[in-house]
């Protein structure tokens, strides 16, 4: 019987037939990188998969899917807040790949990314949580969250993360802004309305769009942007408001850094977690640091 190897794949079932994948995967067998290839069926398959892939000794899980499949490696491989033995590796094969994008690893050259993503040097990062469950890019909610969870998947397909803008336009002038509020650690409590949340450790979500942009993998915090009010109300002022999120003059965008927060809303709120559609009324964030190893690409690997 083959030992197991050190390196596994896991693979999204709808990406093992694509022939650049197939290709890629042919490339770093040749190179003599060992590496298993795995395509779990369910997300509860992939965990178990990754668990016992880990417990055989494997010292890296590679993820080869979208943002969804990022984050289920994620939340397999991360077991009670301690730091896993086994580092991360990504092989970008989403409509948005929004992670990978800010971790610098190019989706159009997949064998040049399952390559690194098998022999790179992994960096220690940051990773969210979310009540019982982790992220390592964005929790969006109301808005943005509609929108992702409302996009034909066929859509997606066609028109990439065009089709978020096109979707977005449909929706705007049909949502009604959520009441809720922002508790801090210290007891401090911001109430207001919400119509497009996103909870960063990564910068980008939606398709490239830069919701988090002072957000860092590193700092320890999670970056929570807020707009409130009406998107039809100041579109412009509320893009340069997101191009300059400190400014203490902004009037429709909340950004702050903080380590732990909670959210509540009066009525129950769509939140996407790393793709993964949840919904609720009482969310309690938190930055778990340098928790988790993954290879990062380019200038994102040094910052």
């Amino acid at each position: 019987m083959k030992k197991p190897a050190k390196t596994c794949l896991v693979l999204h079932k709808k990406s093992c037939t694509r022939p650049e994948v197939k290709t890629a995967v042919k490339h770093v067998q040749q190179s003599g990188i060992d590496v298993d290839v795995y395509i779990p069926w369910t997300r509860k398959d992939l965990r178990r998969f990754v668990q016992r892939a880990i417990k055989n000794d494997a010292q890296r899980i590679v993820a080869g899917g979208g943002d969804g499949t990022l984050n289920a490696v994620v939340n397999a491989i991360i077991r009670g807040d301690t730091r896993p033995e086994a580092s991360l590796g990504i092989l970008p094969l989403g409509t948005a790949n929004d992670f990978a994008k800010g971790a610098g690893i190019d989706a159009k050259d997949l064998a040049s990314a399952l390559e690194l993503a098998c022999t790179g040097s992994p960096t220690k990062i940051d990773v969210g949580r979310m009540n019982d469950q982790y992220f390592i890019n964005v929790a969006s909610a109301g808005f943005g969250a509609e929108v992702t969870a409302t996009t034909p998947q066929d859509m997606k397909r066609l028109l990439g993360g065009i089709a978020y803008s096109i979707m977005g336009f449909v929706k705007v002038f049909q949502l009604e802004p959520y009441e809720g509020r922002l508790i801090r650690p210290d007891g401090a409590v911001k109430e207001g309305s919400m119509l497009i949340m996103a909870v960063g450790n990564g910068r980008f979500a939606g398709g490239g769009y830069e919701v988090a942009p002072q957000a860092s993998l590193t700092d320890g915090l999670l970056d929570i942007a807020v707009v409130s009010g009406l998107l039809s109300e100041d579109l412009n002022r509320i893009v340069r408001e997101l191009r300059d999120p400190m400014n203490p003059r902004n009037e429709y965008l909340l950004y702050r850094q903080l380590s732990a927060f909670t959210i509540e809303t009066g009525k129950l709120l769509h939140v996407n977690l790393d793709g993964e559609p949840i919904k609720g009324t009482h969310f309690e964030f938190r930055c778990i640091p340098e928790v988790l190893s993954v290879v990062l690409g380019g200038a994102a690997a040094r910052q």
